[in-house]
């Protein structure tokens, strides 16, 4: 089954990658990642935090980047070899397959929110749980909480105003209580939550709109909708910015979860040792 990766264009590695890629720094630096370690990165896409998670852990350690689609497979897989990085298995593969553990470090950046639905999340992480060296430990990132000022939640605005639909209805709820719900019914105990923001600039509101039409789920959307149902949600969205003219300068959040065995003792970026509660503690 194809992705919207599969139709990825050259304009969304111009486009958005770079501006994305402090966010994916952010989630390994959050991981404190060793020399020598094994980490499995999900969902990898462009591949962002498999480059910085293999500068950490070094020719001695072991990345194994997996996505669905074959067409990200193969760019990421030229990418790691342009950059002389070996000990990179660049593989395509659900983000259940755990093949190669145990690891020190499982993430995915963004990505959990393609699953269905909260019981498939759960069983994703269950699996990855299994798959963690004692230490070890797993972290995502899923955008929010929201931000009324954000021109990305804008444009969803627009979208449901205009359109009447959600833009991802089984987008991770990223409030504490909820990720601390959904690692626990894997069996893991959350033991860092945490909002970063990294600073975006847009020309104008126009050329924003514009290099949507390159992101992933929003290409999808655009030919979905068609040029003159798409133009309408635009023109909305320009009412909330000020008009097509006006720069944008934003702060999207995100937020970083990390999560690990219970009674674990793991390190943390802010943290240097941290004993993971159990159940009940």
């Amino acid at each position: 089954m194809g992705t919207p990766w599969d139709s990825a264009t050259t304009g969304y590695f111009e486009e958005w990658v770079p501006r994305f890629v402090p966010y994916h720094t952010s989630l390994v630096h959050e991981l404190v990642l060793a020399l020598g370690q094994r980490v499995l990165v999900a969902h990898a896409g462009s591949g962002a935090e498999v480059l910085a998670a293999r500068r950490i852990v070094g020719g001695s350690g072991h990345v194994r980047a997996t996505d669905t689609s074959p067409a990200m497979i193969a760019r990421l897989s030229a990418r790691m070899s342009a950059a002389g990085f070996d000990g990179v298995a660049c593989e395509v593969a659900d983000a259940a397959d755990t093949r190669g553990a145990p690891f020190h470090a499982i993430m995915c950046a963004f990505a959990p929110s393609r699953e269905a639905g909260d019981a498939d999340r759960v069983s994703v992480l269950a699996a990855w749980a299994k798959a963690l060296h004692p230490s070890g430990k797993i972290g995502i990132m899923t955008w929010g909480p929201s931000d009324p000022d954000d021109p990305f939640e804008m444009m969803a605005s627009a979208l449901e105003d205009v359109e009447g639909m959600p833009l991802r209805p089984h987008r991770i709820d990223a409030a504490r209580a909820s990720m601390q719900t959904m690692f626990g019914g894997a069996g893991l105990s959350m033991v860092r939550h945490t909002v970063v923001r990294h600073t975006l600039n847009f020309p104008s509101a126009e050329l924003f709109a514009r290099g949507l039409q390159n992101a992933r789920s929003w290409r999808e959307l655009w030919d979905r909708l068609g040029e003159a149902r798409a133009a309408r949600v635009a023109s909305r969205f320009f009412e909330k910015a000020g008009g097509p003219s006006v720069p944008l300068a934003c702060q999207p959040p995100a937020t970083i979860a990390i999560a690990a065995l219970p009674g674990a003792d793991v390190e943390l970026a802010h943290r240097p040792s941290v004993r993971v509660p159990r159940v009940g503690d």
